[in-house]
């Protein structure tokens, strides 16, 4: 028999496992958890966690439907009782009904960006989002091998986009726009008449949009608008949300979406394939954070903007440093170049130097060369000393 390759040589992997990447900060954490291992002092401002912990009700719930025997497969659309409550969410909130056909719950919103683009999107179309992008997005278009089309923005604007730039990508080939408000990684809110221009440009287009709304609880100035509601999410608008970052539910990976019925069932069918179903103990416990999301989502607002205005506050008079003032989310985006580096050297600098952890803005797209990503959503304590360390870095590394 003749053999097509050597015996002794590694048997290659796919193509695709060629354009996996991955996400950043997860790769500069694994840096920093050696650096501790080895006897290394470090303050983590590179993963977007929480310090603050679950409401504690949600909590309870979960155990005594752990003690319930919620164990079990469930519903690879969502749990029934989870799948009203979001109804029920986002009638109160968005003044539309979503049939529950229209509901899927998946495991974390960080896979739905896989499955939305995987449904609606073939490979060579083109998908238009801002530069700096949320990681998984560009990571995710890699593997797909779609085009993404990049509308930069910087902090000199609040890193908000012009829709006029928006409509000058648009092409034949153009499926999908991507809008992210609150953003990851810059903060930024989308005013409502720019989120309404785009969906009408996406009608005009007969374009399809996946508004990423993990962060849609955690604004601090304006009010958080979803262009779900020109639509009722039946037509062309694909919602995403979740219940980590609003309710310091990161480690429990439930996320759900809203949108027309004939994407949502595909979606379902992809999310069964790849995972079954989310564990339905989990679910019954997110019922409880959505009945009371107004009350849980206040407690930790009022935490976060409290810190945002210790960071910008600590930081602001370093002169090598820029950025704009978030107003949602919990990141500070800051353009480092003043200190005669680039994101991805003044991260390792930082860290091997003066012992602060921050996630290099080359991972949200070629925008973010220039930037580092920092989560202040940390205790007081630490935060005053990770932001006296970052002044150090950048005074020092100025110098260097």
């Amino acid at each position: 028999m003749k053999h097509l390759r050597k015996r002794n040589e590694p048997i290659p992997l796919s193509r695709f496992a060629q354009r996996i990447s991955g996400q950043s900060m997860f790769r500069i954490l694994a840096m920093a958890k050696d650096l501790e291992r080895q006897g290394k002092d470090l303050i983590h401002f590179e993963i977007g966690d929480t310090h603050l912990e679950m409401p504690p009700e949600v909590k309870k719930s979960a155990i005594a439907a752990l003690k319930a025997g919620r164990t079990h497969y469930g519903d690879s659309s969502g749990e029934y009782a989870l799948r009203l409550a979001i109804q029920k969410a986002v009638k109160e909130d968005f003044k539309f009904t979503p049939s529950l056909s229209q509901i899927v719950v998946t495991s974390g919103a960080n896979p739905l960006i896989y499955y939305a683009l995987a449904v609606l999107v073939n490979p060579g179309e083109e998908v238009i989002l801002t530069d700096p992008a949320f990681v998984t997005y560009n990571a995710v278009l890699a593997m797909l091998k779609i085009k993404g089309v990049r509308v930069p923005v910087t902090h000199t604007n609040n890193f908000r986009f012009d829709p006029a730039e928006i409509e000058k990508r648009i092409t034949p080939n153009t499926r999908l726009i991507v809008l992210n408000s609150p953003a990851n990684p810059t903060g930024a809110v989308y005013a409502k008449s720019d989120i309404a221009k785009v969906y009408a440009l996406a009608k005009d287009h007969n374009l399809f949009i996946l508004s990423d709304e993990i962060y849609s609880r955690l604004v601090y100035e304006g009010a958080h608008f979803s262009p779900g509601v020109l639509d009722a999410c039946a037509e062309r608008v694909i919602v995403t949300n979740g219940f980590s970052k609003p309710f310091a539910m990161t480690g429990w990976r439930v996320g759900y979406a809203v949108g027309p019925e004939r994407v949502i069932e595909k979606i379902i069918l992809l999310s069964q394939t790849i995972v079954s179903c989310v564990p339905p103990f989990l679910q019954d416990a997110c019922v409880i954070a959505l009945e009371r999301r107004r009350e849980f989502s206040r407690r930790y607002l009022a935490e976060y903007k409290k810190l945002r205005d210790i960071a910008c506050g600590e930081l602001e008079e370093i002169k090598q440093f820029e950025f704009s003032k978030p107003a949602g989310a919990f990141y500070l985006m800051i353009n480092v170049s003043k200190t005669g580096m680039d994101g991805d050297t003044f991260t390792e600098y930082a860290m091997e130097e003066h012992g602060v952890v921050v996630c290099p803005g080359s991972g949200f797209g070629p925008c973010g060369k220039n930037y580092v990503r920092i989560c202040y959503a940390n205790t007081e304590k630490n935060l005053r000393e990770g932001c006296q360390r970052l002044r150090k870095a950048a005074l020092c590394g100025s110098i260097v």
